[in-house]
């Protein structure tokens, strides 16, 4: 916990100083911009993830050309004197080192607890190669394939949560309920089925799965993973046809149709339908409704 916590008390420390330099320093005088921008910069490094994986040149450019910007637009314009200007970009920019620190040691703890609660999911065939070859194999030989994407119902997630881990802070909720559903899926899949996460959900691939079985799988999946965390599962599936013949396809189409459908509102209701892409009718869901929705 020592390079999240040292992060943060350098943080706490650093912006401490920042506010009180011209208490401590008669001549230096920060504008209100800066004033705004640093901890406006702080907490977008702290609220968005991705920013601390980006360049830090990058980043540190961008921030510095934002802060110029507007220190010209809204400040003093160009009547301030360079010692000053350069000053308040190198607060900037310690202040976004800082902030990236602490972001990239909550984002590590937070794989770590994925990784731990993962087990031997993680062995797994997870490679997108491995899915490649497989969407080759079944175009080439003519054999049928299903590709399936799978994301926990972010509604679901808190209650599922207030039952497995009612310590866990809310910036975690999703980490670890996908650390779940992921064992759930190594148990219930067999070894041939290929498994990735992707982003925010999973794509599972059911080679020599017709669309008449499918909705079989997915609904047994859904039930597992209902009964054993509580969480409600949003489910997309593409197959393989004349028209759809490329993983980035399959991938597409079956996230699109996650996406559009309607979780049930309550617990687990199967409602089996085979995605027919190739423009065949879509069967019926067992409440007497012909249109896409979850399986």
């Amino acid at each position: 916990m020592k390079r999240i916590r040292l992060p943060v008390a350098f943080l706490i420390i650093w912006l401490f100083l920042f506010y009180n330099v011209e208490r401590l320093s008669k001549p230096i005088n920060i504008s209100q911009v800066a004033y705004t921008f640093l901890p406006t910069a702080a907490a977008l490094m702290l609220l968005y993830p991705p920013l601390h994986k980006a360049n830090v040149w990058l980043v540190s450019g961008a921030a510095t050309a934002a802060f110029l910007v507007l220190e010209a637009w809204f400040g003093n314009g160009l009547d301030v004197p360079l010692p000053l200007v350069v000053t308040q970009v190198a607060a900037i920019l310690v202040t976004l080192l800082l902030a990236r620190r602490v972001s990239a040691g909550v984002t590590e703890f937070e794989h770590a607890v994925v990784n731990m609660t993962l087990g031997h999911f993680a062995e797994r065939r997870t490679r997108q190669g491995e899915i490649y070859r497989e969407v080759q194999r079944a175009r080439v030989y003519h054999r049928p394939l299903m590709l399936v994407a799978l994301r926990a119902d972010d509604a679901s997630i808190r209650v599922a949560l207030d039952r497995m881990v009612q310590e866990a802070q809310q910036s975690m909720m999703r980490q670890y309920v996908l650390a779940g559903v992921s064992k759930v899926l190594s148990d219930e899949l067999d070894d041939y089925n290929i498994v990735a996460k992707r982003r925010d959900h999973f794509l599972v691939v059911l080679p020599e799965m017709t669309p008449e079985k499918a909705p079989l799988v997915v609904s047994r999946l859904k039930k597992s993973v209902s009964e054993r965390l509580g969480v409600t599962l949003k489910v997309g599936m593409a197959s393989l046809t004349k028209e759809v013949t490329t993983f980035e396809s399959l991938v597409q189409r079956a996230v699109t149709d996650m996406e559009a459908v309607e979780p049930a509102a309550a617990g687990w209701a199967p409602r089996p339908v085979a995605l027919a892409f190739d423009g065949a009718a879509v069967p019926e869901s067992p409440n007497g409704h012909g249109d896409r929705q979850s399986a």
